[in-house]
């Protein structure tokens, strides 16, 4: 069943998610799903991840991040990626309130700038059990698209203050702070990852032409606890059909059904 839900952030601003419940008694282990950039819940990957997690009786939270492209509050304009841990916080505090939910066993999942949100910000909250990262970031040496395109773009993002980013599934431009870049520079996630010691999938694939493969193999080799590394042979960053989905996703459920 799915069921849309709005809470408040930190600062008092709304966030919008869907919660997929699943059949039968509660509670239920539970997943936050995390998009990337210039993502948001209703997208195919997400909302496949989550209906299958619902299928075997885990609950799932897929939400938009504030100043981002989907439904919660704020512009892209004003990205940031402190603000975008304190929302994920704001949501799991959300999920420990809900009595469906079984406040021991909540995992993260995050795809892209996602995987580098959920595994910045594990090693910080207790609450948190598993985690399975896909195809996220883990450093920051200019070889992602988006920093290729930012790097382009930067003689002129001095003058202005903005550069801009392309979104394929929203068919636009978006224009973001340049602030942004230096609050995300902030974060040493390698660092981070050292610190995490809770059971950590993390899945990417060879034909990823936007976050390469490295990232992965960088982060799995830094994590101290479980670990799990599945590189699937020919899959793109962004997987938009059934083929990739039932490539994907069994191996992600199975991971929290294991560890949650």
């Amino acid at each position: 069943m799915e069921k849309r839900v709005s809470l408040k952030n930190n600062l008092g601003k709304r966030i919008v998610g869907i919660l997929n419940v699943p059949k039968g008694k509660p509670p239920f282990s539970a997943v936050v799903i995390c998009h990337g950039l210039k993502g948001y819940k209703e997208q195919r990957h997400l909302k496949t991840l989550a209906c299958e997690l619902e299928k075997n009786k885990i609950l799932a939270l897929r939400f938009d991040f504030t100043n981002e492209v989907g439904q919660s509050a704020g512009n892209i304009e004003n990205l940031s990626f402190s603000q975008e841990l304190k929302d994920l916080k704001s949501v799991i505090d959300y999920l420990t309130r809900q009595k469906i939910v079984d406040h021991k066993r909540i995992g993260l999942a995050g795809h892209s700038l996602g995987g580098q949100i959920i595994l910045t910000y594990a090693p910080s909250d207790g609450r948190v059990k598993a985690l399975a990262d896909l195809a996220g970031v883990t450093f920051r040496d200019g070889t992602t698209n988006t920093e290729k395109t930012i790097r382009e773009q930067m003689p002129l993002a001095k003058e202005t203050g903005y550069f801009f980013v392309y979104s394929g599934s929203k068919r636009k431009k978006f224009k973001i702070k340049l602030s942004y870049l230096d609050d995300l520079l902030k974060y040493n996630t390698p660092a981070r990852i050292k610190k995490i010691k809770i059971p950590t999938l993390i899945i990417h694939g060879s034909n990823d032409k936007s976050v390469p493969l490295r990232h992965s193999r960088v982060a799995y080799r830094l994590l101290k606890g479980i670990k799990k590394l599945v590189i699937l042979k020919n899959m793109p960053h962004t997987w938009r059909n059934p083929k990739d989905y039932k490539r994907v996703n069994p191996v992600v459920v199975d991971w929290f059904k294991k560890y949650l």
